[in-house]
């Protein structure tokens, strides 16, 4: 069993410039070259990209039948391992619960919700992945309790995720002391303080490369109110600032319902949760376009050469002229042909050339294997992927037509409240990211 670890790209490494006005930035050899568009993101200065990378595992420290969560985007991890925290298993996603009174609030939660009768509490039964108990496991020597949550992600084939921390308070106002307080606040200041979220980290499948792409939480703690647009909109896949409509609709569909149940109850006070926004860059795929230019674009057919005319292969050098028989008078109807100098048997017309020098033969194998409008070596590669795809949607059970949804998670520092307001700190961060979605919505709608 493999898994993956994550390539870090030094900070102070200094991007190149290229002709083509992209910045490539390189990690270590082993790592590939991250290459995005300093036009389209504006993020060229915050270098917190990494890749996936796959090496060998430490197989002793995962149990039989399991693999690690290569999804995980933030979070913590388990002490003494290798670096991983989360583990899956047939569809499930295992979360470890590594503080007790944390654990202790989260798992009441999600037993409440599966008992709860109210109305409120239902509906947020809806809206958060579904609850498959707890277990114990045993990791490196060590017992750890872990929580057992449905894999949103389990029939996707290239999972985009995204962690957005919800609310401008993500500390603890009944437990936390005061260093957690001031620790906490000076996190992801810009966008707590402007929008009421933050973003912790990310993956990302460019439909390009088809590789994923992760942000972590340094990357995340440069983001403010404008650069958070653009990491949106890498996230999204947005071709030339324009994302796509049909992903739109399906996150802000999800986010209605939780901006809904959010402006309903009033029961729970929700800090340092957060909404996970998940989506399949293969299913995005099909539907993605790239916007057409105004400018007219010209194609040759069949030719690698500039027409020539008459005139001009009849008054070449000596050593190129191609004899035409063109008098070199021309008339409204035409121009004038020599007569031929000497009689043409027809059977010498229908006999093929012979002679080729070695630009003629070159030229013609040129045209039979290669010109400049196509690149069959990345025409057979095309297929092959394309029939890749076709075999991994022949072979999965279901195909659902709902390929993005938002759930939330992190209930680790959720109390009960008897006010009769609702929860403001939350609810104002909803409503800020439900705003920026909406803002890229209207953007599909102007051409």
């Amino acid at each position: 069993m493999g898994k993956f670890e994550i390539q870090s790209v030094p900070p102070t490494v200094k991007p190149k410039r290229e002709e083509n006005g992209c910045a490539t930035i390189c990690a270590h050899s082993t790592c590939k070259s991250v290459h995005y568009n300093s036009l389209e993101n504006g993020l060229r200065n915050l270098t917190f990209a990494h890749r996936v990378i796959e090496e060998e595992s430490d197989q002793s420290a995962i149990p039989s039948g399991m693999e690690v969560l290569t999804n995980q985007v933030a979070g913590h991890v388990i002490d003494g391992t290798s670096g991983f925290g989360m583990l899956k298993k047939d569809g499930l996603v295992f979360k470890p619960l590594l503080k007790k009174d944390c654990a202790e609030r989260e798992v009441k939660l999600y037993e409440r919700l599966e008992a709860s009768v109210d109305r409120s509490l239902i509906e947020m039964r809806r809206l958060v992945p579904k609850y498959h108990g707890t277990q114990k496991l045993q990791i490196k020597g060590k017992e750890i309790d872990f929580l057992i949550l449905e894999d949103l992600t389990r029939d996707f084939k290239e999972p985009c995720i995204m962690d957005v921390k919800i609310g401008r308070r993500t500390w603890d106002p009944h437990t936390a002391p005061y260093d957690k307080i001031v620790s906490e606040e000076r996190k992801y200041q810009a966008c707590k303080r402007d929008l009421g979220f933050c973003v912790p980290g990310f993956q990302v499948y460019k439909l390009g490369d088809q590789q994923p792409l992760k942000f972590d939480k340094e990357y995340g703690k440069r983001l403010d109110k404008d650069t958070v647009r653009e990491a949106m909109k890498l996230f999204l896949n947005a071709s030339r600032g324009r994302c796509c409509r049909p992903l739109l609709m399906q996150f802000l569909a999800a986010l209605w319902q939780i901006q809904h149940f959010a402006r309903a109850q009033r029961r729970l006070r929700l800090y340092s949760t957060s909404i996970l926004l998940v989506y399949d860059a293969r299913r995005l795929r099909e539907h993605h376009f790239e916007p057409i230019d105004n400018k007219p674009t010209l194609i040759r057919h069949r030719s690698l050469y500039r027409p020539l005319s008459l005139a001009q292969l009849n008054n070449c050098c000596a050593e190129e002229r191609v004899p035409t028989g063109f008098s070199g008078q021309q008339t409204s109807d035409g121009p004038i042909l020599k007569a031929p100098n000497r009689i043409v048997h027809m059977d010498s017309l229908r006999q093929a050339p012979t002679n080729r020098n070695a630009w003629q033969k070159s030229i013609h194998a040129l045209k039979r294997t290669h010109s400049f409008q196509n690149d069959y070596d990345k025409d057979v590669q095309h297929k092959k992927d394309n029939y890749n795809l076709i075999l991994d949607d022949l072979c999965c059970e279901t195909k659902s037509e709902v390929w993005a949804t938002a759930k939330m998670i992190d209930f680790a520092h959720v109390y009960t409240s008897d006010s009769a307001d609702a929860d403001k700190n939350y609810l104002e961060g909803v409503n800020n990211l439900i705003k920026m979605f909406e803002d890229f919505l209207a953007e599909t709608d102007e051409s």
